[in-house]
């Protein structure tokens, strides 16, 4: 393995983690050896010392304003999720094969919506509960549009096969989605003990 030569711009950009008295012992070792020969950086550690970095400060009024937007995007996701499951129940009971279509393409677009809401929800923190319960409805709403698309393309070509081959892979690709967007738990979360914290 390559030795690495520590220069001045390393031990620099060591300075804040030395300052704020979280280096390990060979890292504080390290950057004194290099203070008690560089007078520039020996001044720097001198003048700031642990005093004088100001505190970081949260904007007035960000928890208020960071509040009301995880309400509107659960509120918007909601909405989008009761649209979507609408217009994808739809297909299955209307008549006219052209007027199924239409509403598939609109419960797809309500889908398209309601995973675009859950990414921008990934931004606030919110953690998907440790319950089997939502991965039950994921993997549920995945086998119904399955079916949805399955008995549109067995209507339209009349391949039986159709109605029973999607609704397995949708649910699938669905519940994939879920655990990348995060809203629900791996498989390997559910199956991890749970603490005295619950995590």
């Amino acid at each position: 393995m390559r030795e690495v030569q520590v220069t001045k711009n390393i031990v620099r950009d060591l300075l804040p983690v030395y300052l704020a008295g979280e280096a390990s012992a060979d890292t504080r070792a390290v950057v004194e050896a290099f203070l008690a020969e560089d007078l520039e950086l020996r001044e720097i550690v001198e003048a700031a010392g642990t005093d004088s970095l100001p505190p970081l400060e949260a904007p007035a009024g960000l928890e208020a304003e960071s509040l009301k937007r995880t309400r509107r995007l659960l509120g918007r996701k909601n909405f989008w999720l009761g649209s979507a499951l609408i217009f994808t129940f739809a297909p299955l009971i209307l008549k006219p094969l052209w007027l199924a279509d239409v509403a598939m393409l609109i419960g797809l677009g309500g889908w398209a919506q309601f995973l675009i809401t859950c990414k921008n929800l990934m931004a606030t923190g919110l953690e998907a509960p440790r319950r089997w319960l939502p991965r039950m409805l994921w993997a549920a709403v995945g086998a119904l549009l399955g079916l949805t698309a399955g008995y549109l393309v067995q209507q339209q070509t009349g391949y039986h096969r159709a109605i029973y081959d999607l609704p397995c892979v949708t649910s699938g690709l669905i519940l994939w989605i879920g655990e990348k967007l995060h809203q629900i738990p791996t498989g390997s979360e559910m199956n991890r003990p749970t603490t005295l914290f619950g995590k």
